[in-house]
């Protein structure tokens, strides 16, 4: 059960949620693989950010060259610093705000212990539940974390809609005066932004959406939603697809790419053919010499 790796788990369970892993890679304790649960959600919260910060670099490019400064030397540690300051945001949250209590132990103990065998003490867990089991009440410290997680959130894909929603709408007068080829270069790089603020909103958005809100429903459910972590590792290389497949230089150089390596796999697999069949006719050879 306890494997080397460490691979984060989502629960859902009626009203609230579990965030725990049930490996110890290195012989780690709870309290320090509990610091690196919040870390994984920073991670997802540094992607958010670069993604936003694309949609701005592009939206300066075609409309405010001037601002494409903060982008050049010492300038470009803004954002480094805006990624960071988001990923702390998640971090920050997760780690202070989703630690688990007497409430949360209780109300998860029996889930945890039928679905998989362990109690919170056995392993890296932290907890999210909306209501009080005791008297209904709202429990303020996990409205608090929904609250930032969801700003953090909001705010990147309020920055991609932005500069998206203008790039459509302005786009057309302000290449009106680039040659053929540069009209039709924006016009891909758009396409590709179209898909990749759909791509992470099937991926990353809807979601995190999904977990952190369900359980303000107050649903009778259990089930592991660990489907939707899968779902974040999905975008990287989904991401990388769409520019291959809409950008023609791109997609130029890939084909390129995959004819080289077709290419030299048959030629591997030639040889290796061909050494088979020198080898048995070696044997055969061989064998009628023994014969004769």
């Amino acid at each position: 059960m306890f494997g080397s790796g460490f691979y984060p788990n989502l629960h859902l369970y009626n009203n609230g949620l579990v965030y725990f892993s049930l490996s110890h890679p290195y012989g780690f304790s709870n309290e320090v693989l509990e610091m690196i649960l919040p870390f994984y959600a920073a991670v997802y919260s540094v992607t958010l950010s670069l993604l936003a910060i694309q949609f701005i670099y592009r939206y300066w490019a075609l409309f405010s060259l001037s601002y494409l400064t903060l982008f050049k030397g010492w300038k470009s540690f803004i954002w480094v610093a805006y990624c960071f300051f988001f990923g702390a945001v998640w971090f920050l949250a997760d780690y202070f705000l989703l630690k688990i209590d007497d409430t949360t132990e209780k109300y998860f103990h029996e889930e945890m212990l039928i679905r998989y065998g362990v109690t919170s003490k056995e392993i890296p867990i932290m907890t999210f539940l909306v209501y009080d089991p005791n008297d209904g009440s709202i429990r303020g410290i996990s409205v608090f974390n929904s609250f930032l997680l969801s700003g953090a959130m909001g705010f990147q894909y309020g920055a991609m809609m932005y500069c998206g929603w203008n790039m459509n709408s302005k786009m057309e007068k302000q290449i009106s005066c680039l040659s053929a080829a540069l009209k039709r270069h924006h016009r891909q790089l758009f396409r590709t932004l179209v898909f990749q603020i759909t791509t992470p909103t099937i991926f990353l958005f809807f979601p995190l959406i999904l977990v952190v809100y369900l359980p303000y429903f107050q649903l009778e459910l259990s089930f592991p939603a660990g489907a939707t972590i899968c779902a974040f590792n999905f975008y990287p290389a989904m991401d990388s697809i769409i520019v291959m497949i809409i950008v023609t230089e791109y997609r130029v150089v890939a084909r390129k790419m995959l004819n080289v390596l077709l290419r030299k796999s048959m030629v591997v697999f030639r040889g290796k053919d061909i050494g088979a069949a020198q080898t048995s006719g070696q044997i055969q050879m061989a064998t009628i010499g023994v014969v004769s």
